[in-house]
């Protein structure tokens, strides 16, 4: 009976002894995003890396952050460092927690309260650029392709019309050439006048094709493409745009040229009210 009650003491003795857990967490982003994310932690209604508020999140300094949950009778306490990656547009979180071994069993059964967790979601949260910034935005390679373009000036309130014409022009010279569009339908805008806007429209194709005095035939040097994803009103396009500019800045792009939109469809809105299937191309480095 004596050795039950000594081996007893000595496991709760044990199991307070204090120890502290050292671990970090790269993010894929930069490290002012990553602070202002865990400084609104508390602020935001429904934080999408704390929806719940499992973790009370306190700014001690503008990089420093303790959080804090309690799970049954333990209350749990870590701290977090940010500071820039070695990699370029990389944060790395360092993170401090003091713990004891009965803490530290209870975390491996529920690990939500793991010092790491809330880092963990943030991680998910801020590499996901769908939930990130609200659409689907992805960084690929494309290859060199050949573009029929048409330039067209045409009337602000009747673009559209206009725009569906050069269409139509592209396609007649594309066949007429015995050549084949290689992908949807693209156009990219640039301001002109109060009343006008300058327009590209283009549809790649399958060889070099010979120019008119109105359709001309350039080729498309290969590299990469910021893509982002659009499926709604073509009057609120305008907020993917916002979305991709965000993710430039962030990720530290260069834009080359003006961004172009691809319609997946090959078909031209008939109206901003118009439902579309479109992507919006940024050329960038």
């Amino acid at each position: 009976m004596k050795k039950a009650i000594i081996v007893f003491i000595l496991f709760i003795i044990i199991g307070f002894i204090p120890f502290q857990q050292h671990n970090s967490v790269d993010i894929k982003s930069n490290y002012f995003d990553v602070c202002q994310q865990l400084a609104g932690g508390n602020q935001t209604k429904t934080p999408k890396f704390n929806p719940g508020k499992d973790f009370n999140i306190t700014a001690i300094s503008a990089n420093v952050f303790s959080a804090a949950t309690i799970c049954g009778p333990m209350s749990y306490n870590c701290f977090y460092t940010v500071a820039p990656g070695i990699k370029n547009n990389y944060a790395i979180i360092a993170i401090d927690a003091p713990t004891n071994v009965f803490k530290w069993l209870i975390s491996q059964v529920q690990p939500s309260v793991k010092p790491d967790a809330l880092v963990l979601n943030l991680k998910a949260f801020m590499e996901n650029a769908r939930i990130y910034y609200g659409f689907n935005i992805i960084e690929k390679d494309v290859a060199e392709n050949y573009i029929a373009v048409k330039k067209e000036t045409v009337p602000i309130q009747n673009k559209f019309p206009e725009i569906n014409r050069a269409v139509k022009d592209l396609n007649s010279f594309i066949a007429q050439n015995n050549a084949k569009a290689i992908h949807p339908l693209s156009c990219s805008y640039y301001p002109h006048q109060a009343d006008s806007v300058q327009v590209l429209v283009g549809i790649p194709v399958n060889k070099q094709i010979q120019p008119t005095a109105n359709i001309t035939c350039m080729r498309m040097p290969g590299g990469k493409m910021l893509v982002g994803d659009f499926n709604g009103k073509y009057s609120d396009r305008q907020k993917l745009y916002n979305a991709m500019e965000k993710y430039i800045q962030d990720h530290s792009l260069s834009k080359q040229i003006a961004p172009f939109e691809r319609y997946l469809d090959n078909r031209i809105p008939a109206s901003d009210t118009d439902s579309v299937n479109m992507q919006i191309n940024y050329p960038v480095l």
